[in-house]
């Protein structure tokens, strides 16, 4: 039996046409049984996937310039799937750059005025789209990669940069955290299969794979990129890239003076009088939880 997958609508998003392993943002797919002769290495394509022209995106390689490449001429602006990360087949690139956003990842609650002003001032910055200017409004996402090619795969080892907004752990303002996280993704012509054997060597301390080779890589990271398939939608990696970079112990600054314990006054705009209170001294008060056994000592020695 085969399984045809066939979209709820007459159109599909273009650079979601990885038959194997769809976007989260991809529509839902029917799933009907047929009873056509199985063949995993040519999966079944709807002859409507042919009257889909490509959508505008950032990438571009180490020939062309950093612009956007424009699909028929259409303005897709407002598009939802504007700033996918989406990596094209190109024998001739080694690597490549994409520029997106936090916005357009699905990823706006970690973005803010903050997170912008300081991606900003370190250099992260969209490239011009054509006429149009990056959107002042929107944290930019670069991603850097580098193209390495064998017999029937294809490892990208890339780096995303941007900045994040969490909240500061001492005082709860918003605190502006950077992201320079290193990623590598295996894209196999073969289906992907998981492994008879679980490799343990990371948790025994054993490295059995050394950093260049490809059983280091996680098979989650591993991508089922068939021949015929011109594009594959990473998007969804660099979403989980940026979410472990969320931390709790992100500080607005390293002189963050925090909340007072007791009353809970931001100590970085103003001060309390809960510190002024006298303290007693050494040998003097009510002796604390001890007082009751302190004089039962002293009567025992006396």
């Amino acid at each position: 039996m085969a399984l045809h997958f066939s979209p709820r609508s007459p159109l599909l998003p273009p650079h979601l046409q990885n038959p194997t392993k769809p976007s989260l943002l991809s529509p839902p797919l029917r799933l009907s049984l047929s009873a056509a002769p199985a063949n995993p290495s040519r999966p079944f394509a709807s002859p409507r996937l042919a009257l889909l022209r490509p959508v505008p995106s950032f990438a571009v390689s180490d020939a062309t310039d950093f612009a956007a490449v424009d699909g028929d001429g259409e303005d897709l602006a407002g598009s939802p799937w504007e700033g996918a990360v989406v990596y094209r087949r190109d024998a001739a690139a080694c690597h490549v750059e994409y520029g997106t956003t936090l916005e357009r990842l699905g990823l706006g609650k970690l973005s803010s005025p903050l997170s912008r002003s300081r991606a900003s001032a370190m250099g992260i910055r969209l490239p011009p789209r054509g006429a149009k200017a990056p959107s002042p409004i929107e944290t930019p996402v670069l991603v850097s990669v580098d193209v390495a090619r064998r017999k029937r795969r294809l490892r990208l080892d890339g780096i995303v940069r941007t900045v994040i907004t969490l909240g500061c752990n001492r005082c709860a303002e918003p605190a502006a955290e950077c992201v320079f996280s290193n990623f590598a993704l295996l894209l196999s012509e073969d289906p992907i299969k998981e492994p008879e054997e679980i490799n343990m060597g990371t948790l025994l301390g054993e490295d059995r794979a050394g950093d260049n080779d490809d059983e280091s890589i996680d098979i989650d990271d591993q991508l089922y990129f068939p021949a015929e398939v011109k594009e594959i939608d990473i998007s969804k990696h660099i979403r989980d890239i940026v979410h472990v970079e969320i931390t709790i112990n992100a500080v607005c600054d390293v002189n963050c003076k925090g909340l007072c314990l007791r009353c809970g006054t931001n100590l970085n705009r103003s001060s309390c009088s809960c510190g002024k209170e006298m303290v007693p001294e050494k040998g003097k008060g009510n002796g604390g939880p001890l007082k009751e056994l302190r004089k039962q000592m002293q009567q025992k020695y006396t």
